[in-house]
C-alpha cells in the first residue's frame, strides 16, 4: 500500500501542491489527469525524491519518511521501491539497450552481471525488442526507445512503477505500441501511478481516474464515475473536448 498525506510542494511563492492526500491499494492503477500545470508530475516526482516538497508523509510498504525530514537513508530506502518511466526515455546514449535495462541491476543492486544479462534480454522480449538488444538508443525510434524505458524499471521490481506521460514526446503512430506495453504490465498486477494526457487509455487501463487541477484533488472515482457520470463541473468542462468509446 502508498498512503501520501499533505503534500504540499512550492517552487518559491509558487505553491504547486496544496495538502494532496492520497491512498494506492497494492495492484491498483491509478490514471491522473488533468490540465498542464495542475501539479500532476510534481506529485509524481515528490513520489520517490526527485522532487523534495516541503510538507507532508509517504508510506510505501513498510518504509514511511517525512518530506521535510527525511534522512538519505529512508530517501533510498523509498526509492529502491520505485520505479519511474519518464517522458523523454532519460537512456544512456553511450549504452545499448540491454546495457541500459541491467544497469541499475549491476550498479545499484549489486547482481551479477551474468543474471542481470538473462533478466535484461528476457524484459526486452517482454516489451518487444527482442534482437534489439545490443541497438543503441539513436538507433531506436522513440516508442522502442519508451519501451526500453520499461523494462528498465520492471528490471527493479519496484513495489510501484511512476509513469509521467509516457507517450507525450512520441509521434502519434507510435502511441499505440507504448499503450500497449503499459497495459499488459497493469494486466500483470502491478502497482501503477500514470499521469496521461491519453484519455481512451485512462479510461481502459485504470481502477481509478484523479482528477487534479491547481495543485488539488478535484475528482476521483472509477473510470466511468468520472468519465461517464462526472460530478464536479471543472471535471466536466475538462473532458468536454474528449470523446472516450466504450
Amino acid at each position: 500500500m502508498i498512503k501520501i498525506e499533505n503534500i504540499h510542494k512550492r517552487f518559491g511563492q509558487n505553491e504547486i501542491l496544496k495538502g494532496v492526500d492520497l491512498t494506492i491499494e497494492k495492484g491498483e492503477v491509478v490514471v491522473i489527469i488533468g490540465p498542464s500545470g495542475s501539479g500532476k508530475t510534481t506529485f509524481l516526482r515528490c513520489l520517490n525524491f526527485l522532487e523534495r516538497a516541503e510538507e507532508g508523509s509517504l508510506q510505501i510498504g513498510d518504509t514511511t519518511a517525512d518530506f521535510k525530514q527525511a534522512t538519505k537513508k529512508q530517501i533510498l530506502a523509498i526509492r529502491k521501491k520505485t520505479a519511474m518511466v519518464f517522458q523523454q526515455y532519460a537512456l544512456f546514449f553511450n549504452r545499448t539497450a540491454l546495457e541500459n535495462v541491467i544497469e541499475g541491476l549491476v550498479i545499484a543492486r549489486s547482481v551479477p552481471k551474468k543474471e542481470a544479462t538473462e533478466k535484461g534480454k528476457a524484459l526486452l522480449a517482454k516489451v518487444g525488442l527482442a534482437g534489439k538488444e545490443n541497438h543503441y538508443p539513436h538507433e531506436l525510434s522513440g516508442g522502442q526507445q519508451q519501451r526500453v524505458g520499461i523494462a528498465r524499471a520492471l528490471a527493479l521490481n519496484p513495489e510501484v512503477i511512476l509513469f509521467d506521460e509516457p507517450t507525450s514526446a512520441l509521434d502519434p503512430e507510435l502511441v499505440g505500441e507504448t499503450l500497449d506495453v503499459i497495459k499488459q504490465v497493469a494486466n500483470e498486477g502491478s502497482t501503477l501511478v500514470i499521469v496521461t494526457h491519453e484519455m481512451q487509455f485512462a479510461y481502459e487501463v485504470a481502477d481509478r481516474v484523479i482528477f487534479m487541477e491547481n495543485g488539488v484533488i478535484v475528482e476521483e472515482g472509477t473510470p466511468q464515475e468520472v468519465f461517464d457520470y462526472t460530478k464536479e463541473e471543472r471535471t466536466k468542462n475538462f473532458l468536454a473536448r474528449t470523446a472516450v468509446y466504450h
